[in-house]
């Protein structure tokens, strides 16, 4: 039903790098981001000013510090996990302080493939840094 999450599983191995993914973009911590791919994992980011494609665990990393290292007062809002068929959706909504833009938020929803515990594929919608208001 619309509205209602799946309960399959991926498997826990699987849906564990994820999560961790999530708890390195939350510590914005980018080894422990790059360590949850594979080497030669790649990624394919849609943004709202164009596609964006990295290759290899170190440039992923690197290219979420971009994201998120210039934002003051950052926070993970809300994110999360759930198991598509053979994929895995990763949703998660930022926000923080631009020093020259002020408050703003963002959301990426991506869907990972995973082989042997590790992302190999990372296929990434952008909704964009939008301004927002100072959080409560």
């Amino acid at each position: 039903p619309i509205g209602q999450e799946s309960t399959a599983t991926v498997g826990r191995v699987d849906k564990a790098v994820a999560e961790e993914l999530l708890a390195g973009i939350e510590a914005r911590d980018y080894d422990r981001i790059e360590r949850c791919l594979a080497p030669d994992a790649e990624l394919r980011a849609l943004t709202p000013h164009q596609l964006r494609e990295e290759h290899g665990a170190a440039a992923i990393a690197a290219h979420y510090r971009y994201w998120l290292e210039p934002l003051a007062d950052f926070e993970l809002v809300e994110g999360g996990v759930v198991p598509i068929a053979d994929r895995l959706r990763i949703r998660y909504w930022f926000r923080g302080r631009d020093l020259e833009k002020g408050w703003q938020e963002n959301e990426h929803t991506a869907y990972a493939e995973v082989d042997r515990g590790l992302i190999v594929k990372l296929n990434l919608s952008c909704a964009g840094f939008r301004p927002a208001g100072r959080p409560r």
